[in-house]
């Protein structure tokens, strides 16, 4: 009975032992954190921001050190918006843009939108600025000059996230459609169009062929 009391006692003790050093690698291990090429580590202390991570093996304070990874990569962002013409029209329009974070401006961005960075301040804006540019023009103008309007929207967008730490590598409208009423319009514009311009053909037509029959009735009279 004796010795089942000292071996139960040396498996606790030799259970405790491995628990703790299980514990103890544990706590070691969280206390570095990878950053992986084109992202930063936002670290955290207890909920309040204290610095940037760069790449590589970075050293934390472990449990009270809390680390966002955040990409500085470039990335892709399309919406498609419906706006209006100057006269009113609806146009769809898809736009991408292409853009990447500051690294030197990280902590600041994770202080004023978190993580959300693209519905606080990508999405608006670019509905923003999409609006208000396109609104200046006529549908009818919107084809020819669709390259003018683009690069309005983009210089437009990058005056108004110069301060956010989002940089923009480019910015463009990629496709564009209209309402189907207008579509319709078009197209009965054109046939229209076609019509007058057989109208017109038409009378001209007859016109030179009562010419020609002129000429050759008064031909005819000479011969006579």
């Amino acid at each position: 009975m004796f010795d089942d009391e000292n071996d139960a006692k040396t498996i606790f003790s030799i259970g405790t032992f491995v628990f703790t050093l299980v514990v103890l690698i544990g706590i070691a291990i969280s206390g570095f954190t990878i950053i992986d090429t084109g992202e930063r580590g936002v670290v955290l202390r207890l909920g309040e921001y204290k610095y940037v991570m760069t790449e590589g093996i970075n050293f934390n304070l472990p449990i009270v050190d809390k680390v966002v990874k955040m990409s500085v990569r470039d990335t892709t962002y399309n919406c498609k918006l419906e706006v209006s013409s100057k006269d009113m029209q609806t146009i769809e329009i898809e736009n991408t843009l292409i853009y990447t974070l500051n690294p030197e401006k990280l902590g600041n961005i994770y202080r004023a939108y978190g993580t959300k960075y693209v519905d606080t301040v990508i999405k608006p804006t670019m509905a923003e600025v999409t609006n208000s540019v396109v609104a200046a023009y006529p549908i009818e103008t919107f084809v020819e000059r669709r390259a003018e309007i683009s690069q309005k929207i983009s210089d437009e967008f990058v005056k108004k996230t110069q301060d956010s730490g989002i940089v923009v590598k480019s910015l463009l409208i990629t496709n564009h459609d209209f309402s189907n009423e207008y579509n319709k319009a078009i197209e009965a514009k054109k046939v229209a169009e076609q019509g007058a311009l057989k109208a017109k053909y038409d009378l001209e037509k007859t016109r030179l062929d009562a010419e020609a029959q002129t000429l050759k009735q008064k031909s005819l009279n000479q011969m006579v």
